[in-house]
């Protein structure tokens, strides 16, 4: 199974697949038949075209249309992206005979249209299926149920303007947009600073005011920070962050300081070659904690995967069912640490598991993290040494050798 067909099965919405059909059949019509855009010489397709169709959003818009189109008597349609606004998700679907089939709306990615704004969709066209992108951001896979290669026709409909479309051969998906850019990660890797009393305790480096799940209300009947200054803080997800080649060496470790939402289903963490989801990345280390329900109702303990891709799939999964020291609405700082063989995950500086590696971490040169969590900062430093002892910051407990 391919990376982004697992996370989106991981990181799925609640929202069901409908059934087509004459009951649905309002939300496929049109009270203005006309398309916004049409474009019958879209020419032969194959794998790595890629269309992107931009326009701007009506400021009473309710929904919207891209259709991938056969030129044949019943126009079936190949692939349909249907964002419908007041229940913030997008439909994928395909009509066959005049016949809808079951609907897709699940998504590891947020909603991200809003009315008056500008969108930028991109659609490209693999063997396997079709990729979607929202503004600059991987958004779902949509598999082919009739072949792309008889799709002749582009068209949209509904309450957009201005549409404009782009067809082009792409060697790498998704585009980028400037707010979904690869972010460059901190390097704290001062060599002269590897040594600190063992008396000096780490704290997660969070302002205490994004750390409050809700403000307290004032007295004038406001809060101190408003949601949206809060929000301004954090880290977007999808996180993309840069690394330099050869960043990840033995005496370092990534750190990775935020908060786990109020009710986390899973979140993941790539330590990859590549920033690009197709073709898709080498990925030397792939974190994935998914959070079950413990009979005491208390949400922490979490089934722990770790996996590995390379020579084009996954490696062997290895999974731990694990109390984890994430815990809903509350901080946490986890740092991977590169030792002579393995990764070692730390969660609030207690060793949580490790993972061999399969590949050497100097490979990685991208870290793409997604999920239940909130992002405050990523950064690279070096484990330092505690002095007047011959061990590490962050240092497996079960490992008795000191180096």
């Amino acid at each position: 199974m391919c990376l982004m067909v697992l996370c989106e099965k991981m990181l799925c919405c609640c929202a069901k697949p409908k059934k087509g059909g004459l009951n649905e059949a309002s939300f496929y019509e049109y009270a203005d038949a006309v398309p916004k855009y049409f474009n019958d010489q879209i020419g032969q397709i194959s794998e790595g075209i890629s269309f992107t169709v931009t326009g701007y959003l009506a400021v009473n818009c309710e929904r919207f249309s891209i259709n991938l189109v056969h030129n044949n008597e019943t126009r079936d349609v190949a692939l349909h992206i249907n964002p419908r606004l007041p229940q913030n998700y997008i439909v994928r679907n395909t009509k066959v005979q005049d016949i809808w089939g079951s609907e897709e709306v699940s998504s590891a990615l947020p909603f991200l249209l809003s009315r008056g704004d500008k969108f930028f969709i991109q659609v490209l066209v693999t063997d396997a299926c079709y990729m979607i992108s929202v503004n600059g951001q991987h958004f779902a896979t949509y598999t082919h149920r009739i072949p792309y290669r008889d799709v002749r026709i582009l068209e949209v409909k509904g309450d957009v303007g201005n549409v404009e479309m782009q067809r082009t051969l792409v060697l790498s998906y998704p585009q980028r947009l400037p707010q979904s850019e690869v972010k460059n990660i901190e390097l704290h890797i001062d060599n002269d600073g590897n040594e600190i009393d063992s008396s000096v305790e780490e704290t997660v480096k969070i302002p205490h005011e994004w750390c409050l799940i809700s403000a307290p209300i004032t007295q004038s009947g406001s809060s101190p920070k408003s949601t949206n200054s809060l929000n301004d803080l954090a880290l977007t997800l999808p996180y993309y962050g840069a690394l330099p080649p050869n960043s990840l060496v033995e005496g370092r470790c990534l750190k990775i300081e935020g908060r786990v939402r109020l009710l986390p289903h899973s979140f993941y963490i790539n330590l990859q070659k590549g920033q690009d989801i197709w073709p898709h990345p080498l990925i030397a280390f792939h974190l994935n904690p998914r959070f079950t329900k413990a009979s005491s109702g208390a949400i922490g303990k979490a089934v722990v995967c770790r996996n590995a891709w390379l020579d084009g799939g996954w490696a062997q999964e290895e999974r731990s069912e694990l109390d984890t020291n994430f815990r809903p609405g509350r901080t946490f700082s986890l740092a991977i640490v590169c030792t002579k063989t393995a990764y070692e995950v730390y969660v609030n500086r207690i060793f949580m598991t490790d993972f061999k590696y399969k590949v050497s971490p100097g490979l990685v040169d991208a870290v793409y993290i997604q999920g239940d969590v909130k992002l405050w900062n990523v950064t690279l430093e070096q484990n330092p040494l505690i002095k007047g002892k011959n061990v590490r910051v962050y240092h497996n407990p079960l490992d008795t050798f000191e180096f």
